[in-house]
């Protein structure tokens, strides 16, 4: 009986002192995870701007994006970078250089001489974390207000019409000027809307699309798209692919925030061949 108290006594006091061990084991984890942690540093340089030091989760966030980012085989020089970023871990520092407003959205950054694109959602989040270096020139802060615009501030580049599931799709792209920039920056809010010719009206049943919001400028881009859906009751496949194919006709019309006309673009197709880029009709 004696034996078995000593043997049971000694069982528990193993047990402890396991326990013991585990609290220390785990406590010297969560020390080493935090000496990690602190050892991890992002600096954001922006050009000709003061820098800033990431928080620990914009840091996070910034690390795992310029990580997934995919290398690509280029050669040349996007100019002067936008922003330096310093990642120090464990003291030793790495420098990537970022640009991120190109016009098609997508941001690239460099690591030596190596470099990589980043997609748009990345690059919107970059951006919403990195410090705003838009300079903005004495003349560009009294933008006048927006009463007329015309082809010398607004320069439709592209135009698309795709056919399908009862509805049509349009895309117009266009770029704008600085000074139609610094208006619309002002106004806040403006409206597209596709005016259709007679042709397509009696198919569509309509006159023209619904007024809609256009793309709000930002980061100092001058290129935006208008994306239209129009509804097409009963409409056949043949005639569906002739909506397709008839580019001639269609007029914009630019709305200021009170939904006012303020700009008419006559027959969108003419304007693309006249300032944009070769339509490729055949998809």
């Amino acid at each position: 009986m004696k034996r078995k108290y000593v043997l049971l006594l000694f069982v528990m006091l193993l047990a402890s002192c396991s326990q013991v061990e585990q609290k220390k084991e785990t406590k010297k984890v969560e020390e080493t995870v935090n000496e990690v942690k602190e050892t991890i540093e992002v600096t954001v340089i922006p050009k000709k701007h003061k820098e800033k030091k990431l928080q620990e989760s914009e840091a996070k966030v910034v690390i795992d994006i310029i990580e997934k980012a995919e290398k690509q085989d280029i050669t040349g020089s996007f100019g002067e970078p936008e922003y330096e970023i310093q990642i120090s871990r464990d003291g030793k520092k790495e420098t990537y250089y970022a640009w991120l407003r190109g016009e098609d959205r997508r941001g690239w950054v460099q690591h030596k001489k190596a470099m990589y694109m980043l997609n748009k959602k990345d690059t919107e989040k970059l951006l919403a974390i990195f410090p705003n270096v838009s300079e903005q020139k004495e003349d560009e802060t009294q933008a006048g207000p927006l009463t007329e615009v015309t082809k010398k501030d607004l320069h439709i580049t592209a135009f698309h019409i795709k056919a399908g599931d009862q509805k049509v799709n349009y895309t117009v792209r266009y770029t704008i000027s600085q000074s139609l920039y610094n208006k619309l920056e002002k106004e806040q809010e403006y409206y597209l809307q596709v005016i259709f010719p007679e042709k397509v009206q009696k198919l569509i049943g309509a006159k023209e699309s619904e007024k809609i919001l256009g793309e709000k400028v930002k980061e100092g881009y001058k290129q935006y798209e208008l994306h239209a859906t129009v509804p097409v009751q009963g409409a056949s496949e043949s005639q569906l692919k002739s909506l397709e194919t008839y580019y001639e006709n269609y007029d914009l019309n630019i709305l200021n925030s009170k939904k006012e006309k303020i700009g008419v673009f006559q027959n969108i197709i003419q304007i693309v061949k006249e300032y944009g880029e070769k339509m490729n009709l055949q998809r």
